[in-house]
Formats: structure tokens, sequence, C-alpha cells
């Protein structure tokens, strides 16, 4: 644990962040209807607020302060209970946002980068993770990371590491630009892949089982064989 505080002075914020196509962005002018589905789905405690534009982060929704409008059943008005925001360029340093996190008293950080565009939200719990690995919260499902359902065929974390996924399968996964399994997966298929659509890559098939908005969840590998590069269209699953 002491290795991974004296390790904070080492990491900025946009190792840790959550980057924005994997944040739960909430509309200032969402319908009431709108918000209590984004807000169960999701199962978080803050959403970063915006006005016409995702890089308009206006304010923090936090999901404790609807409760009152859900007992009396009164239309929620975002823009009346949200919290003002905190940002932070991306290139800061954890030990440094940590301590101005504890001045400010706040969990969630929105980061920013060189342009002032958003690039991500960084919460509390990324940098305690940096401290003492990763958090398993009420709402982290435990599962294996990599699962063997069949004869060469696997599912598996999104979130898995491409050198454990190596060393386990005797795969050839590169991993010199991507850490994950997912990150690798949605670069093969260059853009935002749909639930069971499938992509090759030297004998071995990725099909998407599992997405979580725009976010990769569970692949499906399969060592087939076959060398021949290809991207398939969304089927049954099977």
């Amino acid at each position: 644990m002491i290795k991974g505080v004296l390790s904070l002075s080492e990491v900025t914020v946009k190792e840790v962040m959550v980057p924005r196509i994997d944040v739960n962005f909430i509309g200032i002018e969402f319908a009431h209807s709108d918000l209590i589905e984004r807000v169960s789905e999701a199962g978080h405690s803050r959403f970063p607020v915006y006005k016409d534009t995702i890089d308009n982060v206006v304010g923090i929704l936090y999901a404790k302060d609807m409760l009152r409008f859900l007992l009396t059943k009164e239309e929620i008005n975002v823009e009346k209970i949200i919290r003002r925001p905190f940002f932070v360029p991306e290139s800061k340093r954890l030990d440094s946002l940590l301590r101005e996190m504890q001045r400010r008293h706040v969990h969630i950080a929105v980061a920013v980068d060189e342009y002032g565009g958003v690039s991500g939200i960084v919460c509390l719990e990324n940098i305690i993770e940096e401290i003492v690995g990763d958090i398993q919260d009420e709402f982290d499902n435990e599962r294996e990371d990599i699962l063997e359902i069949g004869d060469k065929v696997y599912l598996c974390d999104a979130r898995v590491d491409i050198e454990d996924l190596n060393d386990q399968l005797g795969l050839g996964i590169p991993d010199e630009d991507f850490g994950t399994l997912g990150g690798f997966v949605f670069d093969l298929f260059g853009k935002i892949p749909a639930r069971y659509e499938k992509v090759s890559y030297q004998g071995i098939d990725f099909i998407i089982q599992e997405m979580d908005g725009h976010k990769i969840r569970t692949v499906k590998i399969v060592a087939t064989g076959d060398e021949q590069a290809t991207v398939t269209d969304g089927g049954n699953g099977d």
C-alpha cells in the first residue's frame, strides 16, 4: 500500500480517468422519465450534467439529491439541484489531485484536455484503486475474467489484461498499443460494435456478448484457425 501511495506522484489523471465515451452524462434538459431511467440503469451516485454539448459540463448531479423528489413525486428540476463541477487538467498528478479533493470535500472531478474539452471524469475511487488495487462496490459483479465454455471457446471480461490472456490461452494478441482485450477489440472493429457482432484476427474470432452503452463488457473468443480478417454483423450470438 505504501508503494501505491508513493506512486501517485508518478501517475496522471489521464492514466486513471474514465474516458468520456464510458461516462454516463446527463443532459440538463432531460425529461423526468429519462432522468430516472438513466440514473437507475447506471447505478452510480454522481453524474456530470451538460448543457447543449458534453464539452459544456455545468454541474454534478448527486443521486441522493433526487430522493425527496421521488418521495413527494415532484418533477425533478436538474438545474436547481446540481452542484458546482470541479475541473482538473488531465495532466494533473494524482497526489496533488487527492489533496485538492480532500480539501474541497468532493469525490468526482471533470478532466479536461489541453483545448478545454471534456476528456473524462476521475473519482476518488480511481485514486484509491491506484493505492490498494481494484475496488468492488455494490454494483460490481464478481466473475471470472476468462471462462472456458467449450473447446477453444472462452467468455472473457473485456477488462482482462492482454498479457494475462495471452499467457493463459496461448494466444499472440499484440499488447504494445492496448492493455485490455476491450481496447484491442474496439480498435479491430474501428467503430462502436453491436452485440453479437464479430471480428476476426489471425485465426481468432472475437464476438461481442455484452455491451454497456458504448463500452464493451464481455467478449467471446473462438480459436478458429482461419487467419482471414473479417467483420460480421451481429446475429443471434450462436
